[in-house]
């Protein structure tokens, strides 16, 4: 870094820094100086706090080659990140990693230290594609348990066991469950036997190497003294080891910030209170972040309402924030009808300049998405959506696209998103670059397609036929570590063409797909987290839905009351929550449980007050 470039990152970080001294949780973190976890709720500013402290640390605390590494749960995690940090100044370089744990894992651990460990790695191993990892999968059902197995019964039950048993060698491992077992042993090896990694096992050998050999936790403290996790609660037992043996064992410097109300992901290995353990180790800094900057104190309320647990949360706002409920007895299509002809143009009447891109509607599922879009788009209202119905899956390459076709349509005259982290992001993604000339030629020739297409009005399907002739298709046929994104940039340029969902789509309506003011948002309560809008509108809230009608304990039903809780924490200032009474099973059963008991707890709180 450049002298003048890095008094410019003190100026910056050092003006933000100036709006903690009003929050003693904020300034207490920012002036944090050993381990230190931040426990954020919903609207807290954890984001700010977490982005200043980490350009702070970065100019006062390393000095190059030594730096930070910085891992999240997800890609838009890590993108927003990325994007707050580049505000401030900080973008990734060699001694700056932010991207998520699975990437950190590959990247940082296991392609430089694998091949020279016991776990029979062999050097720059591919990817498995969904279709190898399906297969592998299958087989090693039959082969370990049985050719009648169904797939399908044994997904979960499999994944859920890898990662919350990574010890292979263990008596824990072969004893609690020794059929699941005996199919994650026979996966594993066919893995190695094709040089193959999923994502599971870039963060499974991660862990394995560094709890292994001294030598290797070394290696990483030399290179990333600090380390900082955001989305703490989401990133199960093995990063939580990962972390424990770097910081306690080889003494990196820790950054944690999490919310153990927010962790809705445990079918996926989340375990929240593998935070407030890391809260309560002796010697590490605990804060908490009192202040909510986004609700009105009435949704703060009702928040804690539905946790069933006062958290003491104040709200900052002005407003006080509002909560309506509807019943709509015919179902979700009359629901959403009512949400598009009735209750959007009544949120957007509200505010003189309030826009489709301050609401969001928040459902449970795809199925739930397809009805709510089917009712936009007979409404004619532009949208965005965040599912596993949206036209084409977002990964590395396509969220790279994504940023790109921002750029081309206007993005380049406010420098966002940065050019220079478009290039950083395009040139990591082929490691088939060794030589600097390569390199600096590939550079140019997207910079001379980026400069050479800024046009809001081009059609995008124009715009992907050249990327991909003058970029795309070279790295795509060099790099097989690309392999299973190329199927969802098969879907992205499907989506293009003729009755496709985004057929005719201009490269400007097209940048809107990852938030745009013109675009109503249409997203799972899930791909909600992290996100915030004047209004939100929860969509389907009926008992048997949420929470399901398999949650029939309290113990059980406390990752739904977090969904419910999130949902409900993404609105500045409104909510509004529709429902019908029944639910009904696909035989077409239907059962009259009413709306959902989070919903009627909500309700009955307001009366009371």
């Amino acid at each position: 870094m450049s002298r003048r470039a890095s008094a410019n990152l003190h100026r910056s970080y050092r003006e933000v820094a100036k709006d903690f001294r009003d929050n003693p949780g904020q300034f207490e973190a920012y002036e944090s100086t050993g381990d230190c976890v931040i426990l954020a709720g919903p609207g807290s500013g954890k984001t700010k706090i977490l982005t200043t402290k980490l350009a702070r640390m970065l100019a006062e605390d390393v000095r190059p080659p030594h730096g930070i590494a910085c891992i999240t749960y997800s890609l838009e995690c890590a993108g927003e990140l990325q994007r707050r940090l580049a505000a401030l100044g900080v973008e990734e370089a060699r001694n700056v990693f932010i991207g998520t744990v699975h990437s950190f894992c590959f990247k940082n651990i296991l392609l430089p230290y694998g091949h020279l460990s016991d776990l029979q790695l062999l050097s720059e191993p591919s990817i498995a594609t969904d279709e190898q990892r399906r297969d592998l999968f299958e087989s090693a059902l039959k082969t370990a348990v049985s050719a009648d197995e169904q797939p399908w019964r044994w997904r979960t039950r499999f994944e859920c066991y890898r990662r919350n048993f990574p010890d292979q060698d263990g008596e824990e491992f072969r004893e609690n469950d020794v059929d699941a077992a005996n199919v994650v042993l026979h996966y594993e090896a066919a893995l190695r036997e094709r040089n193959l990694i999923d994502f599971d096992g870039m963060v499974l050998n991660g862990l394995r190497l560094i709890e292994r050999h001294e030598w290797v936790r070394r290696a990483i403290r030399a290179r990333f003294p600090i380390l900082a996790v955001d989305e703490y609660q989401d990133l199960g037992l093995p990063l939580h080891r990962i972390v424990t043996s770097l910081c306690f064992n080889a003494e990196v410097r820790l950054l944690a910030v999490g919310d153990p109300d927010q962790s809705i992901y445990g079918s996926f290995g989340a375990k929240p209170e593998l935070l407030q353990a890391l809260a309560r180790i002796e010697g590490v800094q605990a804060v908490r972040l009192p202040f909510n900057y986004r609700c009105g104190q009435t949704i703060v309320a009702m928040s804690e309402t539905v946790l069933g647990q006062a958290r003491g949360y104040q709200s900052k706002t002005e407003q006080a924030g509002t909560i309506d409920f509807y019943e709509r007895p015919e179902g979700l299509a009359q629901q959403a009808k009512m949400i598009c002809e009735e209750l959007i143009p009544e949120v957007l009447g509200r505010k003189p300049n309030r826009r489709l891109g301050d609401i969001a509607v928040l459902y449970l599922d795809k199925n739930d998405g397809e009805v709510i879009a089917e009712a936009v788009a007979a409404a004619e209202l532009k949208y965005v959506r965040i599912d596993k119905g949206a036209p084409y899956r977002r990964t590395p390459l396509t969220r790279w696209i994504e940023e790109c076709a921002e750029w081309c349509s206007g993005g380049w005259e406010k420098g966002l998103p940065r050019l220079s982290l478009l290039i950083r992001v395009w040139l990591g993604l082929d490691r088939s670059l060794r030589s600097s000339s390569d390199r600096r030629a590939r550079r140019l020739e997207l910079v001379r397609f980026l400069f050479s297409h800024r046009d809001a009005k081009l059609h995008l399907s124009d715009w992907l036929d050249d990327l991909f002739e003058t970029s795309l298709t070279h790295t795509l046929h060099v790099e097989p570590a690309l392999a299973d994104q190329q199927v969802a940039l098969a879907e992205l340029s499907a989506a293009c063409r003729d009755a496709g969902k985004l057929a005719g789509i201009t490269l400007g309506a097209f940048s809107g797909q990852t938030g745009s003011p013109q675009h109503l948002n249409l997203i799972t309560l899930h791909s909600a987290k992290g996100l915030e809008f004047d209004a939100v509108i929860m969509m389907g809230m009926d008992q048997g839905r949420i929470p399901s009608w398999s949650e029939t304990t309290s113990a059980a039903k406390q990752q739904s009351r977090r969904l419910f809780y999130v949902g409900l924490t993404r609105a500045r200032h409104e909510v509004h929550l529709t429902y019908s009474g029944w639910t009904e099973n696909k035989y077409g059963q239907r059962y009259l449980n009413g709306p959902s008991e989070f919903l009627l707890e909500v309700k009955r709180k307001l009366a009371e007050t």
